[in-house]
């Protein structure tokens, strides 16, 4: 089940790590569009958002999983390794799961809305609907949730004496 759970956080990060380098060439192309044809487009704007906004949320579960994430290190470097498994139970028993399930259903509630209203981002003249980017972050909490399980899964397995 670990496995399965953190191919899907692979994935994702290499999805968003794709989503970086669509954004760099959309803006590439647009101020060479712009400032050298002086034709700007219509839809760069909204696109470079959407994708690098995407890439920041899909790749939470990628970052979850290498241990890339920010953490007070003075003082965790130091821990044993049964005290990191202890304070990383605690902390994702009392915050991050939390945290993860108000922000799943709230943002799902806002996605759904959104794909019923056919909603529109209206910051440029392009006007995308907003449903597809409004589904990235239910989709990304869900990944980083159960990342955040699969961390917790083997910690609890690290406290019994166990690796995996």
């Amino acid at each position: 089940m670990i496995s399965i759970i953190e191919s899907l956080g692979e994935w994702a990060g290499k999805i968003a790590s794709w989503f970086v380098l669509a954004v760099i060439l959309i803006l590439t192309y647009e101020v060479i569009s712009r400032h050298l044809f002086n034709s700007p487009t219509i839809w760069a704007y909204d696109l470079s958002y959407m994708l690098g906004g995407s890439a920041a949320f899909l790749g939470m579960a990628w970052v979850l999983k290498n241990k890339q994430h920010i953490r007070v290190d003075v003082f965790y470097e130091r821990l044993s390794e049964r005290k990191k498994a202890i304070y990383d139970i605690v902390l994702a028993l009392i915050l991050l799961f939390p945290l993860l399930i108000v922000g799943f259903v709230n943002s799902l509630d806002v996605a759904i809305l959104s794909l019923l209203r056919e909603e529109a981002i209206v910051s440029g003249s392009w006007r995308p609907l907003a449903f597809p980017i409004r589904m990235v972050i239910p989709l990304s909490l869900g990944l980083l949730f159960l990342q955040g399980l699969a961390d917790l899964i083997r910690n609890i397995y690290l406290l019994l004496g166990r690796r995996i």
